[in-house]
């Protein structure tokens, strides 16, 4: 990497989707650069983002040199869609995450839905999937079904599986390419089966996560004023709650480097106490609710669950052991590694962290929605953290830069501490 490329603002050339339960990123060459299966903190199968050789891939390449490619969502919605142009013939693929209301509840699979749509001329593509396991550890052995690809490692139980309606011999040879003259389509599923008819059930899935998505936009409160910008922001937040427990990651990768070659590349996979105030703060300004009030029953499980000291991160799962290991066969994002799995932070002093939770769930015990005297576990949860900041109040932390193995006194965390005893006041004053 040279000095003119490290001085470049840097992008990243990908789009995200998701439906709360995972989050991949789709480059714009339509290779899915990153997923982690089955949640946001295990390996991935798919990482050529942090290693081409060893990270896996699945792409929809061109046989045609590629001469414009486009990328953008379906309006108000996190369905992506890139379009590759070459000089006879274009290509759009469609990448979502099923997400909708279905009999009474939340419908969010871990599934992968591609739809291959030619645009104009006589497209011809290769499409390879190839996943791995155990951070590129591991290969994972495909083995042919009729209308499916099965691919799997005994040694770590890894069970990916690939329905298709294109010809499934051509994934076993690398320079094959397929004519696509209407639509098909790819879904990849984690240790289940794809039964149902591909075409149409994959067409009504990408109805109905389409509509809910705009549904949810609709039910914000969006003030004109950088509206599209607002929007998307909104959206892509929403994807980084992790549904079933309430958890907000602070982001979907691992090891992306704060500047090239500068080793400070971190794993931020896991859910920071203070970084998700600021995630509730911004979606209960477009007036979404259900979100705080997930967050409040994690937080207040995992102060059930381990009475002592609050930690500044914890796992989606409530765990508090996030022990940090660097692999070093992989070589990292644009070759600047190291990577890294696991978070030492999860073992700092931060104190602000009592104020930081305290004012992001103020929200919820000054709204008359949310049934406060019903919740004993919310109600504990205030003494709780009250009795914390009053024996931390005077101690040294590694502050919110997360100085490692340097402690010391810092204003903003009692500046937060201070804030955290005024929002208990301000519930106390009206919840008796």
């Amino acid at each position: 990497m040279n000095e003119n490329t490290m001085e470049k603002r840097h992008t990243y050339q990908s789009g995200i989707i998701g439906n709360c339960s995972y989050i991949a990123h789709v480059g714009m060459d339509t290779n899915i650069s990153w997923l982690c299966w089955p949640s946001f903190e295990d390996s991935f199968v798919f990482g050529s983002m942090l290693d081409k050789q060893q990270g896996g891939r699945f792409e929809i390449s061109s046989e045609e040199p590629i001469v414009e490619t486009k990328q953008y969502y379906i309006k108000n919605s996190n369905v992506l869609c890139t379009e590759i142009h070459t000089a006879s013939y274009a290509y759009r693929v469609t990448d979502f995450a099923p997400r909708f209301e279905q009999f009474g509840r939340y419908f969010k699979p871990l599934m992968l839905v591609r739809k291959i749509e030619p645009l104009y001329g006589v497209p011809s593509v290769n499409v390879r999937c190839h996943p791995t396991g155990d951070y590129g550890r591991l290969a994972l052995k495909p083995t042919r079904g009729s209308n499916h690809i099965l691919y799997s490692n005994d040694q770590i139980g890894e069970r990916i599986r690939l329905t298709t309606d294109l010809p499934i011999s051509h994934f076993f040879q690398e320079e094959s390419w397929t004519i696509i003259s209407e639509n098909k389509y790819l879904v990849l599923t984690y240790d289940a089966a794809f039964e149902s008819a591909i075409a149409g059930t994959c067409e009504d899935f990408l109805h109905k996560t389409i509509s809910y998505w705009q549904r949810w936009i609709k039910r914000c409160s969006i003030p004109n004023i950088y509206q599209t910008e607002v929007i998307r922001s909104a959206l892509v937040l929403k994807l980084h709650q992790y549904e079933d427990t309430g958890a907000i990651i602070a982001a979907s990768t691992t090891s992306l480097p704060e500047y090239p070659g500068s080793g400070r590349n971190w794993d931020y996979r896991y859910c920071w106490v203070r970084d998700s105030y600021y995630v509730l703060t911004a979606l209960t300004h477009i007036g979404q609710f259900e979100e705080m009030e997930s967050f409040a029953n994690y937080i207040a499980g995992i102060t059930h669950r381990n009475p002592g000291r609050l930690q500044p991160l914890y796992g989606i799962l409530g765990n508090s052991e996030l022990t940090e290991h660097i692999l070093p066969y992989l070589k990292g994002y644009q070759e600047s590694g190291p990577v890294r799995i696991g978070n030492q932070a999860f073992e700092h002093i931060q104190n602000d962290v009592y104020g930081q939770a305290m004012i992001a769930l103020l929200p919820l015990f000054t709204d008359q929605r949310f049934k406060i005297h019903e919740n004993k576990n919310v109600l504990g949860w205030v003494n709780f953290i009250l009795e914390k900041i009053e024996a931390t109040i005077e101690e040294k932390d590694a502050g919110i830069w997360e100085f490692r193995n340097f402690a010391n006194h810092h204003c903003y965390s009692n500046l937060f501490q201070w804030v955290g005893c005024k929002a208990a006041l301000l519930n106390a004053g009206q919840n008796g």
